[in-house]
């Protein structure tokens, strides 16, 4: 595939704002349609409700975790693929760009775990800082977690998927625009500790706080096309604006209620109190692009094979700044945070099965989050020798659903667990959606976890 680089340095730039990775937080619950909170156990409960290790008095570690979610609008992968320059059976380039919405191609992903380091140096996005595993340890009550995650959104214009498609057509010079073609990333390491205790047998209460290291926040943008009449060519300038650095804390409370014939209920509350601010000391990347850079005569890979690496760094002095700076940093820190999460949830225990149902609701304010963190999820767990069995559905508002399925391997204490699954319905007014995500880690358990 003659394109191949240029489709996973585009990739790699969709890997903010929109996506707290709700989805791609833990292998068990990626498998049971973003559920699996009410019996959550060990590291996990962690994540999902710190009450929970009020009923724990085995351990576990947590020795690596690896998830990723993606939610794309107007394009599939070998529609992408075709704009991009592989040829893909059935597709051509013509027929992809008209069928585009009018907003464009939209996508919001996030990576987690150790991999979020690997794919930010590969393509010069921002990075976590250390390539820290999403690892945890737990004993009895108390836990202790580190989760590293890369979130992107990324908005690719009509008019410019047009010219990366077709490339450039002197004729047509008029014809093309930027629009909304914009990207923001950011990237952060979570340290959580976490504690839970019983009252009565009945009822277990817990707390979680978080410490986190922000790493790198970014806002990018495309602007407008300089079009030069007389010799007939254009060119467009590629700014973002970077904050290298900030810190902040959440505080997460939890309440689990055991009930007769093995169901219990549960509730909590996510970042309940928080905070995270950025480094205001900022850094702007700047490059340009010409026509050339699109005509596939001149340049059959077109320019993304180096997008990143044309992009220079300078600092910004706050005094004398450009406009298209000015412009693309302008929304950098607004609400740059988690927004805060209720969960509640009740579910049936018994023997090897478990059933669950989850309902997830989420403040309006703050960044990072998803268009699916908002839902409702039906999710079964069957233990079987050496096996665990799992699936799952969850509906978001407006119509956005997911199917999931997972599998664990059981030898003796260690487990391994993959899981996956897919979403798609409309959403809003931004069309129909299709993603994936997929999750997998290993663990060792002991003492009756």
């Amino acid at each position: 595939m003659r394109n191949a680089a240029a489709l996973l340095a585009l990739a790699g730039l969709l890997v903010t704002a929109p996506v707290a990775g709700q989805m791609a937080a833990g292998t068990r619950s990626v498998a049971m349609g973003g559920g699996g909170m009410v019996f959550a156990t060990g590291v996990d409960a962690v994540d999902w409700n710190p009450a929970n290790l009020g009923w724990s008095r085995g351990w576990n570690i947590s020795l690596f975790e690896v998830g990723f979610a993606g939610l794309g609008d107007g394009l599939t992968v070998d529609e992408l693929r075709t704009i991009l320059g592989d040829d893909q059976p059935g597709l051509n380039v013509s027929s992809v760009v008209a069928g585009l919405p009018e907003d464009g191609f939209r996508f919001t992903g996030v990576f987690e775990g150790f991999a979020t380091a690997f794919v930010a140096e590969l393509f010069d996005v921002p990075q976590p800082g250390a390539p820290l595993p999403t690892l945890g340890i737990a004993v009895g009550p108390v836990a202790f977690r580190i989760r590293s995650r890369v979130f992107s959104d990324v908005v690719l214009s009509k008019p410019l998927a047009d010219l990366v498609g077709n490339g450039f057509e002197q004729e047509r010079l008029l014809d093309y625009a930027v629009g909304n073609t914009a990207w923001r990333a950011v990237s952060l390491t979570e340290h959580t500790v976490a504690y839970g205790t019983q009252f009565g047998g009945l009822l277990s209460v817990g707390v979680a706080g978080r410490y986190v290291k922000g790493h790198k926040l970014l806002d990018g943008r495309l602007f407008e096309p300089q079009i030069n009449i007389t010799s007939e060519t254009l060119t467009i300038q590629s700014v973002s604006v970077e904050s290298s650095g900030g810190s902040g804390y959440g505080l997460d409370l939890g309440l689990s209620f055991d009930l007769p014939l093995g169901f219990r209920a549960s509730a909590s509350g996510t970042n309940v109190f928080q905070r995270l601010t950025w480094d205001e000391s900022l850094t702007a990347h700047i490059a340009t692009f010409t026509d050339a850079d699109f005509d596939r005569e001149i340049n059959p890979d077109l320019p993304f094979h180096d997008f990143f690496n044309r992009h220079s760094a300078e600092p910004i002095d706050p005094n004398g700044v450009s406009l298209a700076v000015f412009v693309a940093g302008q929304s950098l820190f607004e609400q740059s945070y988690f927004p805060q999460i209720y969960r509640g949830g009740v579910g049936w225990q018994a023997g090897g099965t478990t059933l669950e149902a989850t309902a997830v609701k989420v403040s309006p304010r703050g960044r990072f989050t998803s268009p699916w963190d908002e839902r409702v999820s039906l999710g079964f767990e069957q233990k079987i020798p050496l096996l665990t069995l799992r699936g799952g559905y969850g509906m978001a508002k407006d119509g956005l659903s997911t199917y999931s399925a997972g599998l664990g391997l059981r030898f003796g204490p260690v487990h391994l667990e993959v899981s996956g699954g897919k979403l798609n319905g409309g959403l809003l007014d931004w069309g129909s959606w299709e993603g994936a995500y997929l999750s997998t880690g290993l663990q060792i358990r002991g003492g009756g976890l």
